[in-house]
């Protein structure tokens, strides 16, 4: 007995010192935390030298399991359709059997009509007649490397109602392989069941398919929710944003037709994006550097797509389209009613040659293409024109106003000419005030400190960000994105795209600039919006900011290894800032704004040059138009010679500059009308001259220096003369 006690004793003066060692760690942690949260943006380097850590959801050493939703039956139809064809994974679903399906708001209700089952297929990914699995041991792209891989180990059934003793059945098919690879079945009892299945390793599964079996007309299931439950252990919000945005990028594209599809929910070859492609190489190329896809699987990607974009995509005057489509005949032509697109030319050609450069690839071709583009005629005295109509009329619009989209067409423009195109309002604000027109540019070349028009991008960005970060907070003080300090406006679908009509889903949101208001989502749908991928684009500028958002979005549930969010909204006079409206789709080029923004945040986080910078300064094509864009300045000028001469004496003064790479060409003038490095002075007249000397290189840039010189009278002495 008194061993027993003085156990139990033991017991509990070891219960109160875990209890203590508990107590101390967590007051540390919220130190920590508090540290952080009153850090308001500061540059997140700034914060490691202060000691402080950056804590997020995912910081932990044990693997975690997440849930990953594949229907919540929210999203409403679009206008004019009886049913949303699209699942959270953009997948698409459909009935079984003859049912009634009603939808309601969060929920569906399946009702035999005839027969004795039915109920309704969903598919994991892309239309189901494309037939691609998912193997639920990695269920990202192959190429991703392992170590970063999410396996799934559970299903989860919630049916808030239904008919009681009919039997639910559950199975999990391979459709390629017309195989069942998993099924369950279970009672149901005219109530609330929330059913959780544990999985077995699953290689390839196309879908799953729930349906009530021996049930008569009239009987009911309602479905609220069906997610799974997978293992993850990345540990790092912002390496778990990159490496899952760009694993759903890749997953849009077709390695047997070299192309990325516009959108998750298209088949491949219906309606492919040139731009979206081409973004897909230089995310490979990031995604190497960060050590997430081998060099032989980025070789194999970039080099599938060069192939597609440079031998089998049609051109008009040296343009691509946007948007391409497969013919019966298994060639691409121009998807009908597009444009043959200078920007999306532009943008996926500087993607592809910096992929190319930074894997060490031959890049010839891909110059040989910009440089054979019709720029005499695409170029008009208002800027470079939009491109093309499919019908092949030059279109009037040109890219004549400040923003990342100008400049990079400059780019591409001065690299392929070595000339600068006419830009009319080359200053800000961009047009509307849309986030991605910011920074576009800036994923694939560092932003100038003063660009060949004068503008200082760095205070620019800087500016333009914090104006994002801080709209709600002016605007709406009391909504829950400013006490979350959630923001973010950019072009992107709506959260509610039932809410509009068909031709208004797609919305420039921006917070205004030089030809239109503010367009926050308010007057549209009565609540303002965010838009995600505009946070992925400025993380380097604002690391902490873009990582509480980036928590917010992964504790709701809305951006997970399977689930993407295009943009979002609060319920209508939501109080608890936790109900939200949000548009799933997948669309891959928000999808590439937001991987690129992350992977430049990487690697600058790891003290790297982002990759694609680095491709910019290696490849000497682009590395001279950027130069003539952005011009390295000047910084000094100086005089090399003698301080003392004599009159009638002709003396040589010798010129030099810093930085020694600033940009040429260097004009060096002097105050004797001399011109280059060297000049010779000589003074008639004794006493004190200045000697000036001016470098000027392209962009503006004026250095000078002043030298002074004693000028002495020349001494004759006759005896010499005489000797």
């Amino acid at each position: 007995m008194k061993r027993l006690r003085r156990t139990k004793n033991l017991i509990v003066v070891l219960g109160l010192f875990i209890a203590l060692l508990w107590f101390l760690f967590s007051w540390l942690v919220v130190g920590s935390a508090f540290q952080v949260n009153s850090l308001e943006g500061s540059n997140i380097q700034e914060a490691a030298d202060r000691g402080v850590k950056i804590l997020n959801p995912l910081s932990t050493n044990e693997y975690q399991e997440i849930s990953i939703i594949v229907d919540d039956f929210v999203p409403q139809p679009y206008e004019g359709e009886t049913l949303f064809f699209y699942n959270r994974l953009d997948g698409d679903r459909g009935q079984l059997g003859d049912v009634q399906l009603d939808w309601g708001r969060e929920n569906v209700t399946a009702t035999i009509n005839s027969g004795n089952w039915g109920g309704l297929w969903t598919s994991f990914q892309h239309p189901i007649h494309e037939n691609n699995p998912v193997d639920f041991s990695a269920i990202l792209p192959e190429q991703i490397d392992h170590a970063y891989q999410n396996t799934v180990t559970g299903l989860q059934v919630h049916v808030s109602d239904s008919s009681p003793n009919n039997r639910l059945k559950i199975e999990l098919k391979d459709e390629q392989a017309n195989l069942i690879r998993w099924s369950a079945a279970v009672t149901l009892t005219g109530g609330i069941q929330q059913l959780h299945f544990s999985l077995p390793t699953i290689t390839n599964t196309t879908s799953l398919l729930w349906f009530m079996e021996d049930a008569d007309v009239g009987n009911f299931v309602v479905m609220d929710q069906i997610a799974l439950t997978v293992t993850n252990n990345i540990t790092d919000i912002s390496q778990a944003t990159f490496v899952w945005s760009y694993g759903m990028l890749l997953n849009n594209w077709d390695a047997n037709t070299g192309l990325v599809r516009d959108q998750g929910r298209s088949a491949s070859g219906e309606f492919d994006a040139v731009q979206s492609t081409g973004a897909l190489a230089a995310a490979t190329g990031i995604a190497t550097q960060l050590g997430i896809v081998s060099e032989a699987n980025a070789v194999q990607i970039i080099t599938n797509i060069s192939d597609t974009l440079l031998t089998e995509l049609p051109r008009f005057h040296g343009l691509w389209p946007h948007w391409v489509k497969l013919t019966p005949t298994n060639t691409f032509t121009i998807v009908d009613g597009t444009e043959w697109s200078s920007i999306d030319t532009a943008i996926a050609a500087i993607s592809l040659l910096e992929a190319q450069t930074a894997l060490g690839l031959d890049t010839n071709r891909t110059e040989v293409f910009l440089r054979e583009i019709d720029w005499n005629n695409l170029v008009r005295v208002t800027g470079i024109s939009h491109g093309y109509s499919y019908e092949g009329e030059l279109l009037p619009y040109t890219w004549d106003t400040f923003g990342g989209e100008s400049w990079l067409m400059q780019l591409i423009y001065a690299s392929a000419t070595g000339q600068v195109a006419p830009m009319p309002y080359p200053y800000p604000p961009t047009a509307n005030g849309s986030g991605f027109i910011d920074e576009l540019a800036w994923l694939f070349a560092p932003a100038p400190k003063t660009d060949y028009w004068g503008v200082d991008w760095q205070e620019y960005r800087s500016d333009a960000a914090l104006t994002q970060i801080n709209y709600y907070t002016n605007n709406y003080p009391s909504h829950c994105f400013a006490q979350l300090g959630l923001f973010g406006l950019s072009a992107s679908e709506v959260p509610l795209p039932s809410a509009v009509p068909p031709t208004q889903i797609y919305q420039a949101f921006g917070v205004g600039g030089r030809f239109a208001p503010a367009n926050d989502g308010s007057i549209l749908l009565g609540e303002p919006i965010v838009v995600p991928h505009y946070v992925g684009l400025i993380a380097s500028l604002q690391p902490e900011d873009a990582q509480r958002f980036w928590e917010f979005i992964f504790n709701q549930n809305l951006f997970t290894p399977l689930n993407n969010v295009e943009s979002f909204m609060f319920h209508e006079n939501e109080t608890n800032c936790e109900r939200t409206h949000w548009n799933h789709f997948k669309g891959s080029w928000n999808l590439s704004l937001q991987t690129l923004g992350w992977g430049r945040y990487l690697a600058e986080k790891q003290d790297q040059m982002p990759i694609l910078w680095q491709s910019l300064t290696e490849s000497e094509f682009l590395r001279s138009g950027y130069q003539l864009l952005a011009p390295l300045p000047l910084l000094a000028v100086s005089i090399d010679g003698v301080n003392e001469t004599y009159t009638n004496t002709p003396t040589l003064f010798t010129a030099s500059y810093e930085p020694l790479n600033a940009t040429s060409p260097i004009t060096i003038t002097w105050n004797n009308s001399g011109i280059g490095m060297n000049s010779v002075y000589e003074w008639d007249f004794p006493g004190n001259h200045t000697v000036i000397v001016t470098a000027t290189n392209i962009g503006g840039s004026i250095v000078t220096d002043t030298h002074n010189v004693l000028v002495r009278s020349q001494v004759f002495l006759p005896f010499l003369a005489k000797q």
